[in-house]
């Protein structure tokens, strides 16, 4: 039957497999796993486990092999066993490592899927046609390219789940369940027979993928919760899980370049995708387009992949050219950091080369920027973590810091991003002829999947560096480092020697200028640049005008990364400033957003101070509406993420009063989760008053005027800065007439969005 290969997962000594078939079927079928792994170490170990491993029956013993080591490329000497179970052997193989330390292993830890996509050279929602008989897989033939950018995705049927309630400690409440299939909306909110009415609806429907937004870490847990209580068989797989239905990972709190963040539980179906949109980073940011090219890629099921990090997509992708080249794979990394002597680290432990901006409104500011610099620097100049400081090889390859790099074989990560960059640079192409042709369904479906893409390639740079990475090595994330400062330094030199001036240079791209300069020289520009550092150039835009925001603190000193502009066309592109903030409430993010979309019709300088009095009119409405209280109360949530566990909090700052809250409330929040709360009154000499949680919030909540116009023109002091204007007090004075007592929340009909045209 041809089909789809919808997805996959190990049961004992078996891969199951679904498929979805062209007349529209969902097909289950088995086929039979044990894949294989190695070991090698301690002789007297080695044979030691063995005969446990013997003993026990987890895998059977083969004999000795030879394999690929990935940082010399010779061949070495393992002995191989085929697992009897994929599904457990992970498990049992900690116990193995634990009794017996001086033994590694190799190919061991892989998951299951991972290994059997590897294998048969398949991958998660290929094209395929497939024979089975009584269930079993008996010829499964690849019709696909994970590589092609023209593919299609399968027809998937999916339904949205919401649900409604509070998860209070041991006694949790369902308040309702929503469902929404092909745009019908079903609500249940009898405690009687809500269950059982969603169950019916699921069995009906049956669905191939749920949405949640927020379903691993509030809707799941509410919804199985309340089946244990009512004593109901939820059943929302398409097949029975092995176990009763809990979290397959636990939440936990970590910490990622300095913040803390948290992951909620993972809560994944047998035959089903469950895809949570709040626990997904490809999901969030790529939509279900930039997921599946991630799988396709990856060669992992879309359900993991969703809830792991990009860097397990990236290594993943860089596993499977190790898997097919027979490289050993460890399961943990023992290649330790080079020593280096002090004034070594000075040279070496540096990052990418950022020239401070100019700060100012400039116009017709011209951007450059390199296409993908640290992927193609890894691909172009064959960094990799076994080619850096090799031990075949005497050369001076990488500029300053004077590292050797590998000139006898191509590294294994410039292998792998090499058809990266190429099929990113494919996709961007086809989403701007999809453009010129006016289809912006196709547009917007080949730019989520060159922006997956994009992040696979940003992640591999860091995950060179990363110290758990199978594949990493700090010498190879600096040489990328180092590579990068020399190539921004020769751009800039050519734009210099060409009559260009640099304002800004941010490691991959720099913003020049040149008195009426005209558009064939920006071209010959990107020629010479291309020619002098080896790597490609493009021209990013130019700016009718270009803001360049001095620090808050210090007005003297420059911020990299804060500033906005309108390109010639109009569109915007701004940073660090308050739309871009997630912490700040929506009322104030889309009001900076609408002030900029109107500036944004300015051609110069002085048309942009021309605007300045209308906006300080359209500011002054808004401050009144803040004051009689006519701003939906959802649009002013703040927040913000728990830098502590609830309890851990010592201060009394909105944050923290609004964590403690959450601790009294018993809603179980953790270190590095979200949490939303209302300003009420923030000078309240009663602590607790101050801040609200959104889910504590009711009818007679109201939130503080003041604090919110505060907000807001901060947000609006970033856009009247540039037009040298006086900008607006901090404290307020408000000329309104303080309505006594505000209208209640419930009562107000404002249409927000309206009111802000």
């Amino acid at each position: 039957m041809k089909s789809w290969l919808f997805d996959l997962y190990a049961r004992g000594s078996s891969m199951v497999l679904w498929f979805l078939t062209d007349d529209g079927k969902r097909v289950r079928v088995e086929d039979e796993f044990c894949p294989i792994v190695y070991l090698d170490g301690d002789g007297r170990s080695v044979r030691g486990c063995l005969r446990a491993i013997e003993k026990s029956g987890d895998a059977e013993l083969l004999d000795w092999t030879e394999r690929r080591d990935f940082w010399t490329g010779d061949m070495r000497r393992v002995f191989a066993l085929r697992v009897r179970e994929a599904e457990t052997w992970r498990f049992k193989l900690q116990r193995y490592a634990d009794r017996y330390p001086l033994v590694s292993w190799y190919n061991a830890d892989l998951m299951p899927e991972q290994l059997y996509c590897y294998e048969r050279a398949i991958f998660p929602l290929c094209r395929c046609e497939f024979e089975a008989r009584d269930g079993t897989l008996a010829a499964l033939r690849l019709e696909d390219d994970r590589w092609d950018t023209r593919y299609d995705a399968p027809p998937l049927r999916t339904v949205e789940i919401r649900a409604e309630g509070r998860l209070l400690g041991r006694r949790p409440r369902l308040e309702s369940i929503t469902l929404e299939h092909d745009g019908i909306e079903m609500t249940w909110d009898d405690p009687a027979t809500m269950l059982e009415s969603f169950q019916d609806a699921i069995d009906r429907i049956d669905p191939d993928v749920l949405m949640t937004n927020g379903g691993d870490g509030f809707v799941f847990p509410l919804l199985l919760s309340a089946a244990r209580q009512m004593r109901f068989p939820l059943r929302l797989d398409r097949e029975p899980p092995p176990r009763e239905r809990k979290a397959q990972i636990d939440g936990r709190s970590f910490m990622s370049y300095g913040r803390i963040l948290y992951q909620a539980p993972e809560y994944t179906l047998y035959g089903r995708w469950h895809l949570d949109r709040d626990n997904s980073f490809m999901v969030e940011h790529t939509n279900l387009e930039g997921l599946y090219e991630v799988t396709r890629l990856s060669r992992l099921p879309p359900q993991r992949i969703a809830r792991r990090s990009i860097g397990t997509g990236i290594t993943s992708v860089q596993l499977d050219v190790a898997y097919h080249e027979q490289y050993l794979i460890p399961w943990k990394k023992t290649q330790p950091e080079a020593w280096k002597s002090a004034s070594q680290l000075l040279k070496t432990d540096r990052g990418g080369l950022v020239y401070a901006p100019e700060i100012g409104f400039y116009e017709n500011v011209v951007e450059l920027d390199f296409m993908s610099m640290y992927p193609t620097i890894m691909s172009r100049f064959n960094v990799s973590p076994e080619t850096v400081n090799c031990s075949c090889c005497q050369n001076v390859r990488v500029p300053e810091i004077g590292y050797t790099i590998c000139e006898r074989r191509v590294g294994l990560v410039s292998r792998a991003l090499a058809p990266l960059i190429d099929k990113r640079v494919e996709y961007k192409q086809l989403r701007g002829d999809a453009r010129e042709r006016a289809d912006e369904f196709d547009a917007q479906r080949f730019d989520d999947r060159q922006n997956a893409i994009k992040w696979l390639l940003v992640c591999c740079f860091g995950y060179l560096g990363y110290r758990n990475a199978r594949f990493g090595r700090i010498e190879a994330h600096e040489s990328v480092s180092a590579f990068s400062r020399e190539l921004l330094t020769v751009a800039r030199e050519v734009c210099e020697d060409r009559g260009w001036h640099m304002l800004h240079a941010n490691v991959d791209c720099v913003w020049i200028v040149k008195p009426d300069f005209k558009r064939e020289e920006i071209a010959e520009l990107q020629r010479e640049i291309d020619a002098a550092t080896g790597l490609t150039i493009s021209l990013e835009g130019v700016y009718r005008w270009i803001a360049f925001l001095p620090s808050r603190q210090f007005a003297d000193r420059p911020v990299p990364t804060r500033y906005f502009g309108a390109f010639e066309d109009g569109s915007l592109k701004f940073r660090g400033i308050e739309c871009r903030r997630r912490d700040l409430p929506i009322f104030i993010r889309s009001a900076q957003k609408v002030l900029l979309d109107e500036l944004s019709a300015a051609r110069t300088a002085e048309e942009y101070r021309a605007m300045i009095p209308s906006i300080r009119e359209r500011v002054a409405e808004w401050e009144g509406m803040l004051w009689r209280g006519e701003i939906p109360i959802d649009k002013l949530a703040v927040r913000g993420n728990l830098s502590h566990e609830p309890t851990e909090y010592k201060g009394n700052g909105r944050q923290a009063l609004a964590a403690r809250q959450s601790e009294r409330a018993g809603l179980n929040m953790h270190a590095g989760e979200t949490i939303e709360y209302i300003i009420t009154d923030a000078q309240n000499a009663d602590r607790e008053r101050r801040v609200c949680l959104t889910p504590l919030m009711n009818a007679e909540t109201t939130y503080d005027p003041v604090a919110y116009i505060e907000l807001l023109r901060r947000a609006v002091n970033t856009l009247l800065w540039p037009a040298d204007e006086e900008l607006l007090e901090k404290n307020i004075h408000p000329p309104w007439e303080k309505p006594a007592p505000p209208p209640k929340q419930k009562d107000r009909q404002l249409d927000f969005l309206e009111e802000l045209g």
